[in-house]
Protein backbone atom coordinates (compact mmCIF):
# COMPACT_ATOMS: atom_id res chain seq x y z
CA UNK A 1 0.00 0.00 0.00
CA UNK A 2 1.27 3.57 -0.84
CA UNK A 3 0.61 6.42 2.23
CA UNK A 4 0.83 9.85 0.71
CA UNK A 5 -0.83 11.58 3.53
CA UNK A 6 -3.77 10.91 4.61
CA UNK A 7 -4.32 9.25 1.50
CA UNK A 8 -3.77 4.96 1.43
CA UNK A 9 -3.55 3.47 -2.24
CA UNK A 10 -4.02 -0.37 -2.42
CA UNK A 11 -1.89 -2.10 -5.39
CA UNK A 12 -5.62 -3.52 -6.60
CA UNK A 13 -6.44 -0.24 -8.13
CA UNK A 14 -4.15 -1.17 -11.01
CA UNK A 15 -6.19 -4.69 -11.32
CA UNK A 16 -8.95 -2.56 -10.95
CA UNK A 17 -7.91 0.19 -13.80
CA UNK A 18 -7.31 -2.51 -16.00
CA UNK A 19 -10.45 -4.90 -15.26
CA UNK A 20 -12.50 -1.61 -15.40
CA UNK A 21 -11.12 -0.58 -18.98
CA UNK A 22 -11.76 -4.27 -20.03
CA UNK A 23 -7.84 -3.94 -20.58
CA UNK A 24 -8.16 -1.35 -23.12
CA UNK A 25 -6.85 2.12 -21.48
CA UNK A 26 -8.77 4.74 -23.58
CA UNK A 27 -8.24 8.43 -20.94
CA UNK A 28 -12.08 8.73 -20.74
CA UNK A 29 -12.81 5.23 -19.28
CA UNK A 30 -9.36 5.73 -17.15
CA UNK A 31 -11.02 9.13 -16.16
CA UNK A 32 -14.60 7.65 -16.16
CA UNK A 33 -12.99 5.17 -13.21
CA UNK A 34 -10.98 7.11 -11.21
CA UNK A 35 -14.32 9.45 -10.96
CA UNK A 36 -16.52 6.97 -9.66
CA UNK A 37 -14.26 5.81 -7.22
CA UNK A 38 -13.80 9.33 -5.99
CA UNK A 39 -17.91 9.44 -5.90
CA UNK A 40 -18.01 6.34 -3.77
CA UNK A 41 -15.67 7.51 -0.89
CA UNK A 42 -17.37 11.14 -1.41
CA UNK A 43 -20.50 8.86 -0.44
CA UNK A 44 -18.68 8.09 2.75
CA UNK A 45 -17.60 11.10 3.18
CA UNK A 46 -21.01 12.76 3.43
CA UNK A 47 -22.38 9.89 5.63
CA UNK A 48 -19.55 10.25 8.40
CA UNK A 49 -19.36 14.06 7.77
CA UNK A 50 -19.61 15.02 11.94
CA UNK A 51 -16.81 12.48 12.32
CA UNK A 52 -13.09 12.49 12.53
CA UNK A 53 -11.30 11.35 9.88
CA UNK A 54 -7.99 10.56 9.18
CA UNK A 55 -7.48 9.24 6.18
CA UNK A 56 -8.66 7.49 3.16
CA UNK A 57 -7.97 4.33 1.47
CA UNK A 58 -8.54 3.80 -2.10
CA UNK A 59 -9.19 0.09 -3.53
CA UNK A 60 -9.86 -1.70 -6.87
CA UNK A 61 -13.65 -1.62 -5.74
CA UNK A 62 -13.65 1.82 -4.31
CA UNK A 63 -12.49 3.31 -1.31
CA UNK A 64 -12.64 3.51 2.64
CA UNK A 65 -12.89 6.22 5.46
CA UNK A 66 -10.50 5.82 8.29
CA UNK A 67 -12.16 6.93 11.20
CA UNK A 68 -11.09 7.91 14.61
CA UNK A 69 -13.23 6.75 18.07
CA UNK A 70 -15.98 4.35 18.41
CA UNK A 71 -18.61 4.09 15.65
CA UNK A 72 -21.68 2.68 16.65
CA UNK A 73 -22.47 -0.53 14.38
CA UNK A 74 -25.72 1.05 12.62
CA UNK A 75 -23.52 4.26 11.46
CA UNK A 76 -21.21 1.48 9.75
CA UNK A 77 -24.13 0.51 8.22
CA UNK A 78 -25.01 3.84 7.29
CA UNK A 79 -21.72 5.00 6.03
CA UNK A 80 -20.92 1.50 4.27
CA UNK A 81 -24.04 1.97 2.13
CA UNK A 82 -23.56 5.69 1.18
CA UNK A 83 -20.77 4.55 -1.03
CA UNK A 84 -22.77 2.62 -3.16
CA UNK A 85 -25.97 5.08 -3.01
CA UNK A 86 -23.39 8.18 -3.93
CA UNK A 87 -22.52 5.59 -7.14
CA UNK A 88 -26.00 4.34 -8.05
CA UNK A 89 -26.71 8.79 -7.85
CA UNK A 90 -24.01 9.13 -10.66
CA UNK A 91 -25.30 6.67 -12.84
CA UNK A 92 -29.04 8.29 -12.60
CA UNK A 93 -27.09 11.71 -13.49
CA UNK A 94 -25.31 9.58 -16.29
CA UNK A 95 -28.39 8.96 -17.82
CA UNK A 96 -29.64 12.36 -17.71
CA UNK A 97 -26.59 14.27 -18.78
CA UNK A 98 -24.70 13.37 -22.53
CA UNK A 99 -21.52 12.07 -22.01
CA UNK A 100 -18.55 11.42 -24.67
CA UNK A 101 -19.80 7.02 -25.07
CA UNK A 102 -16.58 6.00 -23.35
CA UNK A 103 -17.77 7.99 -20.01
CA UNK A 104 -21.38 7.11 -20.82
CA UNK A 105 -19.82 3.27 -20.50
CA UNK A 106 -17.56 4.18 -17.58
CA UNK A 107 -20.15 6.00 -15.53
CA UNK A 108 -23.42 3.79 -16.62
CA UNK A 109 -22.62 -0.09 -17.31
CA UNK A 110 -19.34 -0.52 -15.73
CA UNK A 111 -20.10 1.51 -12.27
CA UNK A 112 -23.24 -0.31 -12.27
CA UNK A 113 -20.69 -3.77 -12.26
CA UNK A 114 -18.35 -2.07 -9.24
CA UNK A 115 -21.66 -1.18 -7.10
CA UNK A 116 -22.90 -4.34 -7.59
CA UNK A 117 -19.29 -5.92 -6.46
CA UNK A 118 -19.30 -3.15 -4.10
CA UNK A 119 -22.69 -5.04 -2.39
CA UNK A 120 -21.13 -9.02 -2.04
CA UNK A 121 -20.75 -9.48 1.81
CA UNK A 122 -17.39 -9.68 2.34
CA UNK A 123 -14.56 -7.66 3.58
CA UNK A 124 -13.31 -5.62 2.92
CA UNK A 125 -15.92 -4.72 0.69
CA UNK A 126 -19.14 -2.29 2.03
CA UNK A 127 -21.58 -5.21 1.39
CA UNK A 128 -19.95 -6.76 4.68
CA UNK A 129 -21.65 -4.36 6.80
CA UNK A 130 -24.19 -2.41 4.82
CA UNK A 131 -26.71 -5.59 4.79
CA UNK A 132 -26.53 -5.36 8.25
CA UNK A 133 -28.53 -2.46 8.54
CA UNK A 134 -31.64 -4.19 8.74
CA UNK A 135 -31.02 -6.49 12.05
CA UNK A 136 -28.65 -3.31 13.42
CA UNK A 137 -32.43 -1.41 12.80
CA UNK A 138 -34.56 -3.79 14.09
CA UNK A 139 -32.50 -3.60 17.02
CA UNK A 140 -32.41 0.18 17.52
CA UNK A 141 -36.13 -0.09 17.39
CA UNK A 142 -35.95 -2.75 20.37
CA UNK A 143 -34.18 -0.44 22.71
CA UNK A 144 -35.53 3.24 21.74
CA UNK A 145 -38.04 3.90 24.65
CA UNK A 146 -41.83 3.12 23.37
CA UNK A 147 -42.98 7.16 23.82
CA UNK A 148 -45.21 8.82 21.38
CA UNK A 149 -43.63 11.85 19.76
CA UNK A 150 -45.47 14.77 20.77
CA UNK A 151 -44.45 18.22 19.12
CA UNK A 152 -43.53 21.29 20.76
CA UNK A 153 -46.83 23.09 20.12
CA UNK A 154 -48.78 20.36 22.05
CA UNK A 155 -46.55 20.64 24.94
CA UNK A 156 -46.86 24.28 24.87
CA UNK A 157 -50.92 24.33 24.50
CA UNK A 158 -51.11 21.83 27.69
CA UNK A 159 -48.55 23.57 29.73
CA UNK A 160 -50.44 27.28 28.96
CA UNK A 161 -54.14 24.80 30.09
CA UNK A 162 -52.26 24.02 33.25
CA UNK A 163 -51.22 27.19 34.13
CA UNK A 164 -54.92 28.72 33.12
CA UNK A 165 -56.19 25.78 35.64
CA UNK A 166 -53.76 27.03 38.61
CA UNK A 167 -54.55 30.16 37.81
CA UNK A 168 -58.60 29.94 38.46
CA UNK A 169 -58.20 27.84 41.36
CA UNK A 170 -56.13 30.30 43.47
CA UNK A 171 -58.00 31.69 46.36
CA UNK A 172 -59.08 35.27 45.62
Amino acid sequence: MLKVGPLRLHWSLLLGAVLFCAAQPRPALLAGYLAVLLIHVLGHALAASRMSVRGFALHGLGGELLLEGDVTPLRRSVIALAGPAAQLALLAAAFAVRASPDLYDAFTRRNLVVLLLNLIPIAPLDGKEAWRIFSRLRAARRQAPRELPVSRQVRNDVSDLLEKIRGSTKVR
